[in-house]
């Protein structure tokens, strides 16, 4: 299968300037080693979001911040901001291009013959409706869902975050909304930002039984990750029938990541991959959407994203781990199961597949 992947050079201007660990550079990084290790592949530009599309998710006030702050009003702006989410000339627009990105891989597999699409950048999924953080001011994780919803007649997404950090900003949006089966794979939040995404969360209202977190034990291996994917996301996905699903998430789950204690290694992104595509085949005619956005080891990221792609898309590259594994290759595969036992006891009242 020949990738679709959605990209410009404007994301480039998402970057948080000197010290901080999120650099732009990761962008150009990837699409270096992208296009040399491929031999055919289709690039699409993609849009700059307007206000419109922005507020199917975020408030005017909020947006008008962020246009103001860009300009350099910051002081007024900042009860907007998280401390770790400095906003920095250009970023606001860059935002804009990676929310654009995020909705056309979106659309293109929505509107097209193409089954699988790649938006590159995305995966801001801290931002909430009028507020950043956790670097991230727009969520085009959201806005990609809900432009589908509203604009283009879906009526039932699954979004899969696999980022190591759990998706609370998403979380938040879509708490009470049934059309969207929210599951998110994510680092215990006993230990790490933002400490939320416990077991226990699982929605609200007419939402309830659609949000699943499965908090994910320190050092969790690719057999940890398969066994949480096969016993949750996959039966769940059955169960629920998308007609798209979108998965957002980088290279943090890597053994090697410099903010996280995760255990992915490579080919455990490969199989990431390959499950959403496996999955994706079965329940909704193999329509899936990758973004591609987060990690904090420069060295890792550009292979690690790679590695998602390939599964995806079902590319047979060659991998290569530029450090080695500290852990073993069941490394948290028994408290996985027991998160696993804890995550069905929760949701067995909403989904027939986790009675069993």
């Amino acid at each position: 299968m020949v990738p679709t992947i959605v990209y410009s050079d404007e994301i480039r201007g998402y970057d948080f300037g000197p010290g901080h660990p999120f650099r732009s550079d990761r962008y150009a990084n990837f699409m270096r080693l992208l296009r040399s290790s491929l031999d055919a592949h289709r690039e699409i530009e993609p849009r700059c979001a307007s206000d419109e599309e922005l507020m199917l998710v975020h408030d005017k006030a909020y947006i008008d911040a962020l246009l103001a702050a860009s300009d350099g009003a910051w002081l007024r702006s900042s009860s907007f901001m998280s401390p770790d989410t400095p906003l920095q000339p250009g970023m606001e627009r860059a935002a804009r291009f990676i929310v654009g990105a995020s909705m056309t891989a979106a659309e293109v597999v929505w509107k097209s013959d193409t089954p699988h699409a790649v938006g590159v950048g995305g995966g801001l999924h801290h931002a909430r409706r009028s507020y950043a953080a956790g670097f991230c001011i727009y969520n085009d994780v959201a806005v990609c869902a809900l432009n589908l919803l509203q604009n283009h007649g879906a009526e039932r997404i699954l979004i899969l975050d696999t980022d190591a950090h759990a998706g609370d900003g998403t979380c938040h949006i879509f708490y009470r909304d049934p059309r969207v089966l929210f599951i998110d794979l994510h680092q215990d939040p006993h230990t790490l930002y933002p400490g939320t995404g416990f077991a226990y969360e699982i929605g609200e209202d007419k939402g309830r039984g659609f949000t699943v977190n499965v908090p994910m034990p320190p050092g969790a291996s690719d057999q940890a990750y398969e066994y949480a994917l096969d016993h949750i996301f996959a039966p769940l996905a059955e169960e629920f029938h998308p007609q798209i699903i979108i998965r957002n998430g980088g290279s943090d789950p890597h053994f090697a990541d410099e903010l996280t204690d995760l255990g992915l290694t490579l080919e455990g992104f490969r199989m990431v991959g390959e499950k959403v595509r496996q999955v994706a085949e079965r329940v909704c005619e193999g329509r899936r959407v990758d973004l591609l956005g987060s990690g904090y080891n420069q060295t890792v990221l550009p292979p690690a994203w790679l590695a998602l792609v390939a599964g995806s898309a079902g590319l047979d590259i060659k991998l290569k781990e530029a450090f080695r594994l500290p852990i073993s290759t069941d490394s948290g595969l028994d408290e996985t199961r027991r998160v696993v036992e804890e995550v069905k006891k929760n949701l067995r009242g909403h989904w027939r597949c986790l009675r069993m």
